[in-house]
Formats: structure tokens, sequence, C-alpha cells
């Protein structure tokens, strides 16, 4: 005979049996069906030169006007709403710039760049990809304190990102994506060869702190993507922004066998990360697939710049989003794209 707490506990029973066989299927499995159903198309609307920008590799908008780095640019170039060139501001010493492009084995590479705010300043902060002693440097540039440069040594910080990815060689870690919302950070590191390229999440106030030297290395969570494959080679990703819970992505497909030297650019790709599957991409073993699209060029042959970085704006409509992206010929020159990309 079931007295009233036998009653109770079977139902109790049955109650977390309930909730525990559901829960998954109601809560996980949409996020990543619809990643694996997502479609991409990518045109190019708009291509210029960008004459005086050398080797672009970032671009980022603030209140009126682009700004534009270039990896082997002593400075940092601000464009106006048509992308004529208003001003360069010098980062550090100029010395090396003479000949028009600072030598490879000096510069500090600075690969990414994106918009932060520190109490009622905007700030910039450019941040350099890690591959070599000289590359770990990164730029503050306060744009409402008159550009006022701040530089920041990230030897520690990105030892640390090599001791998570267990890197124990020069020409391996290479960051070159950086993009921020309200809530987290992302640093992307671009891999080389077919390995799986790998997104760090950090706590944006904790991020910020650190950098401006209140706060010890923040806490990092690692996610694990894969890109698509022009013949033998992977793409890699090159560039991040983020907007609406996304996180667009640049990436292009080099040949080279590691983060210093350059190698034939095979095609650059544009891609989608929804934010909200991070958690299937934590195994190492097991990288997410990144819903991406090749660039073309307007008459369908494959565009062979190496995209570099971009910025979003907002939807036209429900899935149509404009991109601004700069790109790389690794010989000085530098590009502009305006591109469509649909989003289905």
């Amino acid at each position: 005979m079931l007295n009233k707490y036998n009653i109770c506990f079977a139902i109790a029973l049955i109650v977390l049996g309930s909730c525990k066989s559901t829960g998954p299927v109601a809560t996980e499995a949409p996020v990543l069906t619809k990643l694996e159903s997502m479609k991409l198309e990518a045109s190019i609307l708009q291509q210029r030169m960008l004459q005086q920008i050398p080797s672009a590799s970032g671009i980022e908008y603030v209140e009126g006007s682009y700004y534009v780095l270039g990896d082997d640019s002593p400075y940092l170039y601000q464009l106006g709403e048509a992308f004529e060139l208003k001003r360069k501001y010098p980062l550090f010493d100029t010395t090396a710039f003479k000949n028009g492009r600072i030598p490879k084995a000096e510069k500090p590479d600075l690969e990414s760049m994106a918009h932060f705010t520190y109490g009622r300043d905007n700030m910039l902060l450019l941040l350099g990809s890690g591959s070599s002693e000289s590359r770990n440097k990164a730029y503050w540039v306060n744009l409402s304190e008159n550009m006022k440069v701040r530089e920041v040594d990230f030897s520690r910080f990105f030892t640390f990102l090599k001791s998570i990815l267990k890197i124990k060689t020069e020409g391996e870690l290479n960051i070159e994506g950086l993009a921020t919302d309200e809530i987290y950070t992302y640093l992307l590191h671009r891999s080389i060869g077919n390995k799986a390229n790998v997104l760090f999440r950090f706590d944006t106030g904790d991020f910020k702190d650190y950098i401006l030297g209140n706060a010890g290395l923040p806490a990092a969570a690692a996610y694990y993507f894969m890109l698509p494959a022009v013949g033998q080679n992977g793409a890699g990703f090159s560039g991040a922004y983020t907007s609406e819970g996304k996180l667009f992505v640049t990436a292009s497909v080099e040949a080279t066998s590691n983060a210093i030297d350059d190698g034939e650019v095979l095609g650059s790709f544009i891609g989608v990360i929804d934010l909200l599957a991070l958690p299937y991409a934590s195994d190492a073993a097991n990288p997410l697939q990144v819903p991406a699209v090749q660039l073309t060029n307007t008459n369908g042959s494959v565009y062979k710049g190496k995209a570099e970085s971009l910025i979003v704006t907002m939807p036209e409509n429900q899935n149509k989003y404009k991109a601004i992206i700069v790109t790389d010929d690794d010989k000085g020159g530098s590009e502009l794209l305006e591109v469509e990309l649909t989003v289905e």
C-alpha cells in the first residue's frame, strides 16, 4: 500500500525525469540545427583602392569616421563617410617607415582593432598578432582625448593564450580578429594548415581592466571552429565584428607554413557564427563548421585579395547586411570592398 509520503516521492521522480528528458531538446537542438542550415550569399557591390594606406589589416567605425590600420604602417588612418582620407595619426616612431612599409622583422604586425568605451571616452584598441616578440604590443588610442596613444606590452597575455593552446614555439600564435560588445570580448586565432581556428571569449569589463592595468589576467573560454578549404589549404580567421548576437568573420586561404611568412592567396571568405552556438564548439577534437561564403568578383571569378577585417551595418531587411571589408595583397596594396551579405 502506498502512503502519502511514497506518493509524493513518486510524483517528484516523475517530474524530475520529465524535466531531464525534455530540457535539451527544447533549448539546445534548435540552435545547432539553425547553425548547420544557415546559408550565406555575398555580392561585391563596390571595390576601391586605398591608395595611401599600405597593407590594410583592420577597420572600425566611430561617430562618422572609419578608422583603418595597416600591419606594416606606424599610422592610424581616419576616413570620412565617402572613404576619403582625412588624417593620419602616428602610433609610434615612424623612422622605419621611410620606404613606405616597416620591414617584416621590425613591424608590430597590428592585425586587429575594436571600439571600446571607458567612462565617457571612446577608445580604439589596436592589437599585434603575437606571432613573434616584436608583435607582442597593443595600442590604446583615446579618440576623446585628441587621439592620445598608449602602448601596452601584451607579452604576458599572449603567453597566457599560448598556454591554453599548448603552443611552445614562436610563429604559431596568430591573433587576427578582435570584436567586442557590452558583455563579451572576442579574440580570433588564425590556424595554419587544416587545424582548427580558435575563438577566445573574455568578460569585456575584466578585459578592459586588465589592459588598463587595473586587474590581473581575465578568465578565458576557448571555442574551436573549422572553415572552408581551397584545395588542400584551409581558411583561417582574419577579422571579426559582433552585432545582433552574431559574430561576423572574414577568413582567407594562404599557402604558408607559419604565421610570419606570406604565401599565395587562394581566396577569401565571409562567415557568420551564431554566438548561442558557442557551447557546441568547446571540444577541440570536434570543431564546429562555420557557415561561410567565398568572395567573388562581379564577373563570377574568385576574388584573390586577402580579406583582413570588416564592419557590418544593421540589416536593410530581415536578412540582408552590408559589410565593409578591407583587404591586403601582401605587396603593400590595400583595397576596400562594399559587400551585400544575405543570411538565411
